[in-house]
């Protein structure tokens, strides 16, 4: 690897954090982007004073004389900058393929699945860290260090693996390029229609993977999930599995409430048995472990006995956006807060995601009280058209509520301002307010916090 490299799309939160560690690595680093940076991408170029020029042009790749382009998976031949590289004979990579090279001389424990990834990677990531100095790369920010990376001198490197596309011209998981050393497979269920028709499809890359593994690799997974099950069969690695019914061999008090949380805790206690840990080593750090920022933060939790007595408010920012999390986040909101009323402010993610899983979508909210379903998040499928939208899947969620009778009441917002203003006049003390958006709608907790914290009624 020669010692410059420019990143188109530098701004992405995979993007910005493989660019960190690159500037970490020694090397010169340097970017662009189109669109606005949120955090942590900004801190994170901030830190290590890597200059990211706004928009993309074919002259920031003749001024910046880059050895290496890395390319976001947006980025395509239209892209003027990958154009100009590729005009150039500049080698144009996708971040995976960086990061392999990056992480080639660590043992690799990757981390795969629909669900939980950020999560299990954040608590192996933040235990390796305090337990021996390795490093981590992982898709949401860890509420323990405040970063979605870190470098440390340790043996070991923890990868969220990915399952989309790596670029335009690689339809390839970016996962395929880690080869781990440790596998962790949490579940398998059908997500990113757009580049997965059916459930086969997606279910074959993670057979793919496990079956590229070599006979001294190791793969730990979910028998509790039989596509999980039947995605490791035939692996010749060492396998490991772990099951719900091990949470009681492990006894520790865990931050995150719920299942979907518990089968995260379980993977990565296993992941750390099979290195040589005993769990006296990590118990500690597996309570410690605080989350990933936008994974069931809670931004605001009033601490007054009016509160305790299910009188104050508790607002929560989340990732949810497939079906299933977004019951299992709604489910472990019932577990964690009782009779509380909760409140779900909704923001689909993507046309094809919303319209392949509508069936399961309008099944995700029996948990909560109150469900406000915003238009649809198109990302990157603008100009598209599915003919599906959010008053769609609205109109589902109700349906399917009244047939087996839920209390769930069901409403349509054109944007977080609707919803933001509808909330306001039915606000009431003790209420939880869980908002799930992949987008810019999420500021919308936030701006529930402020009104949170105002006197009822004032």
């Amino acid at each position: 690897m020669r010692r410059k490299i420019y990143f188109i799309g530098i701004g992405g939160i995979g993007m910005s954090a493989v660019a960190g560690l690159a500037k970490a690595r020694g090397y010169d680093v340097c970017g662009s982007d189109s669109g606005k940076i949120y955090e942590p991408s900004k801190s994170i170029l901030e830190k290590y004073k890597i200059v990211c020029l706004p928009g993309a042009a074919a002259e920031n790749i003749d001024n910046a004389k880059p050895d290496t382009v890395v390319a976001t998976s947006a980025a395509d031949l239209t892209n003027p900058e990958v154009a100009r590289a590729l005009e150039l004979k500049i080698p144009v990579l996708s971040f995976p393929q960086l990061l392999a090279e990056l992480t080639k001389d660590k043992r690799k424990i990757v981390v795969v699945g629909t669900h939980g990834k950020s999560t299990t990677s954040g608590i192996l990531g933040f235990a390796l860290k305090n337990l021996n100095d390795s490093s981590f790369f992982v898709g949401g920010v860890l509420a323990n260090t405040e970063s979605n990376f870190y470098l440390g001198a340790g043996p070991d490197f923890v990868i969220e693996g990915d399952e989309y596309k790596s670029s335009y011209n690689d339809r390839r998981p970016k996962f395929l390029h880690y080869s781990p050393d440790i596998l962790l497979i949490n579940n398998i269920e059908l997500d990113h229609p757009d580049i997965y028709p059916t459930f086969e499809d997606f279910k074959k890359q993670f057979l793919i993977l496990a079956e590229s593994m070599p006979a001294n690799a190791t793969i730990i997974y979910n028998a509790d999930d039989p596509a999980v099950i039947e995605a490791v069969k035939n692996a010749c690695a060492k396998k490991i599995p772990f099951s719900y019914s091990d949470l009681k061999n492990f006894n520790f008090t865990a931050r995150l409430p719920g299942k979907i949380y518990a089968y995260d805790y379980l993977g990565a206690a296993k992941v750390l048995q099979e290195l040589g840990f005993a769990f006296k080593q990590f118990k500690g750090l597996l309570e410690e472990f605080s989350g990933i920022r936008r994974r069931f933060e809670i931004i605001y939790d009033s601490n007054s006995a009016e509160s305790r007595a299910g009188g104050g408010f508790t607002v929560i920012d989340d990732y949810a956006h497939h079906p299933t999390a977004v019951l299992r986040t709604l489910e472990a909101a019932r577990e964690k807060y009782g009779r509380r009323r909760i409140i779900c402010f909704f923001e689909p993610h993507t046309f094809s995601r919303t319209k392949e899983t509508l069936p399961d979508l309008a099944k995700s909210f029996v948990p909560a009280d109150i469900a406000y379903i915003a238009e649809i998040y198109s990302a990157r499928e603008q100009g598209k058209d599915f003919k599906i939208s959010g008053q769609d899947a609205a109109a589902a969620v109700s349906e399917y509520n009244a047939r087996i009778g839920a209390k769930t009441q069901t409403f349509f917002v054109e944007n977080a301002n609707a919803a933001f203003e509808n909330y306001s006049k039915i606000k009431q003390p003790g209420d939880v307010l869980i908002i799930m958006a992949v987008g810019e709608f999420h500021e919308l907790a936030y701006k529930i916090k402020a009104l949170a914290t105002e006197k009822v009624g004032a």
